[in-house]
């Protein structure tokens, strides 16, 4: 119905922005959850049982939803993930793949930690010595045409 009204009154149809950031955290109800936020057409939260699977799964969802809208040149998905209370300590940037992953501490320290799973991060940042307890987020970055598509 909200889309008739849009066509009709001449307004616009919601579609995918050229950023789309998913907040992960942990999901009250157990397990860890994805909520979107942006500009432009998001897909549905994501619920899953563990911090992997959430990000594969909001992953997934972005991929799914963008292949079904007109191309948007350079688009991308930014997860911000808050495993803890995070109150302003580091922000450590996500790269490489599904074993293989690395994240560097942005704000200057150099401090950077190795995982194959982000599990496996969270793990390494609390080991780091001198880093406030639980008070650091991540933020994973990838093209939205790198994606891997959704299993069917």
């Amino acid at each position: 119905m909200a889309s008739l009204l849009r066509r009709l009154l001449g307004g616009k149809q919601r579609q995918p922005a050229a950023l789309i950031t998913g907040v992960v955290g942990e999901d009250p109800k157990g397990g860890w959850s994805v909520t979107w936020t942006g500009d432009g057409l998001w897909p549905p939260p994501v619920h899953a049982a563990s911090l992997t699977q959430a990000a594969d799964q909001g992953a997934a969802a972005v991929a799914a939803l963008y292949a079904q809208q007109p191309p948007v040149p350079d688009a991308e998905l930014q997860l911000a993930i808050y495993p803890w209370g995070y109150q302003g300590g580091p922000i450590f940037d996500i790269s490489g793949h599904a074993g293989a992953l690395t994240a560097l501490d942005i704000q200057g320290s150099e401090r950077s930690v190795s995982g194959a799973t982000l599990e496996d991060l969270v793990a390494a940042v609390r080991q780091i010595p001198d880093l406030p307890a639980d008070d650091s987020m991540f933020r994973w970055v990838r093209q939205v045409a790198s994606l891997p598509a959704a299993s069917p």
